[in-house]
């Protein structure tokens, strides 16, 4: 990553790759947030080889207003936007699953599409690790 984030940072950035994504849908959707913003989680398990005393953020909505019947034609519209948008594909479950995991290859931001048992799709949003103030404690 370029430049460090803080805590006010990763949220907004959560935000901005979900709306940027969710953009491609249909004008019915809503986003209906499923919990509270996830700040400060611990950072377990990093990507980068970085320290595990720094946290990560995490954002996640239902997607309503959209039929089931629609579920696929959305996916692959989510899909394509990832794909034409610097995002790597880390899992691809459908037609099996609905299930669709990116990272985009700039900031390192994970974004997941999933659907319930009765079909109804959800998107989330997590963040790299970081440290809550943007740089380590002296």
């Amino acid at each position: 990553m370029e430049q460090a984030l803080n805590t006010e940072e990763a949220v907004e950035r959560l935000e901005e790759h979900i709306t940027n994504t969710v953009a491609v849908l249909p004008e019915t959707l809503e986003l209906e947030p499923v919990g509270p913003v996830i700040k400060g989680a611990s950072c377990d398990d990093p990507t980068d080889g970085g320290s595990q005393d720094r946290v990560m953020a995490a954002r996640s909505y239902w997607l309503t207003g959209l039929p089931v019947e629609d579920n696929e034609a959305n996916a692959e519209l989510l899909h394509q936007y990832w794909t034409d948008h610097g995002y790597v594909m880390v899992h691809d479950d459908r037609p099996d699953d609905m299930y669709i995991a990116v990272r985009n290859e700039e900031d390192a931001f994970s974004l997941a599409l999933r659907s319930n048992i009765d079909g109804k799709l959800s998107i989330s949003a997590s963040s790299p690790c970081f440290w809550p103030e943007g740089t380590p404690p002296a």
